[in-house]
């Protein structure tokens, strides 16, 4: 079975980093016997797919970005207190202020700064989730999607050190400084493939089965002011992107995680249960575009298992 990842749908908030949902989606999967042949990822699915694909399994991924949730490199990075900014959690009227005046000493570090997370937080955090292997020792076949900023092409890295395929993809623009790779200026994949769709397509895949992270969409697109005319315009150009490439796509799985912002940390263990739920809701269409002989296999299996358990 192919798959790969993605981070956008039609008509909603783009959310790159809410990446406990594609756990949620690998415990199924496992669970069901679908076995996975190739993974191409971009952004949150090129570090999630890296690391699953370097022989992690759901659980030890998840176990990991509990532990760094709970590290001293978390709690004194900046990461956390930009996600605190974002947290639904109740806050002081202290908090609020205080988050208040981050907000707007962020936004004006964007104007003289590549990005707002400094570069060693981000690779610190790359390093602790991937190994330092080549991508062609991965166990599973993978790819990591990025964008060169210098010509504008999709670059889809084969080979060379996960860890920084990886960060280039992941590099979400104006969040984290674009990569340095020879002469390309690398960041995030979505830029130029939201969907990797067709990169999966020309790796070889015969099915298909796509990861959207969708925030709830608003009630009202309020247009009141120059960010708001910029932010939509990049808003319009990608949902037709991305409705292009996901034409190709077998099976579309869509954890749909409400209004929770990509850098809200204090809920991923709802995240990993919202892909959990999507992808059983998709496990009809899954089984569907099998192959005869993999329906026989995964049923196989499936009733072995039961028997194991009543034994």
């Amino acid at each position: 079975m192919d798959r790969e990842k993605n981070w956008s749908r039609p008509g909603r908030r783009r959310c790159p980093w809410l990446f406990p949902s594609h756990i949620g989606v690998l415990n199924v999967l496992e669970e069901e016997g679908i076995d996975i042949d190739l993974i191409v990822g971009a952004s949150a699915g090129a570090l999630i797919g890296g690391a699953y694909a370097s022989g992690q399994s759901p659980r030890e991924i998840q176990d990991k970005i509990e532990a760094y949730l709970r590290s001293p490199e978390f709690n004194t990075s900046t990461i956390k207190s930009i996600g605190m900014a974002f947290s639904r959690e109740n806050k002081s009227f202290f908090n609020k202020a205080k988050t208040y005046v981050m907000n707007r000493h962020w936004f004006a570090q964007a104007f003289f700064r590549p990005s707002i997370l400094p570069f060693n937080d981000f690779q610190s955090l790359i390093n602790y989730f991937l190994p330092e292997i080549d991508i062609r020792e991965t166990k599973i076949p993978f790819r990591a999607v990025s964008t060169d900023l210098i010509t504008g092409e999709k670059i889809v890295f084969s080979e060379g050190s996960l860890r920084q395929a990886v960060l280039a993809s992941c590099s979400v623009p104006g969040a984290v400084a674009p990569v340095r790779h020879g002469d390309w200026l690398l960041a995030d994949g979505g830029i130029t493939s939201i969907v990797p769709i067709r990169a999966t397509r020309e790796a070889g895949a015969g099915i298909v089965i796509a990861v959207i992270v969708d925030r709830a969409p608003s009630a009202s697109v309020d247009i009141e002011t120059a960010k708001d005319v910029l932010y939509r315009a990049g808003e319009i150009t990608a949902n037709a992107l991305e409705a292009s490439e996901l034409k190709e796509a077998d099976v579309i799985i869509r954890p749909v995680v409400g209004d929770l912002h990509w850098m809200d940390f204090s809920r991923a263990g709802d995240l990993v249960k919202m892909g959990e739920a999507a992808t059983r809701e998709s496990l009809g269409k899954i089984s569907s575009s099998l192959p005869l002989y993999q329906r026989i296999a995964r049923f196989t299996g499936q009733f072995i298992k039961r028997g194991k358990k009543g034994m």
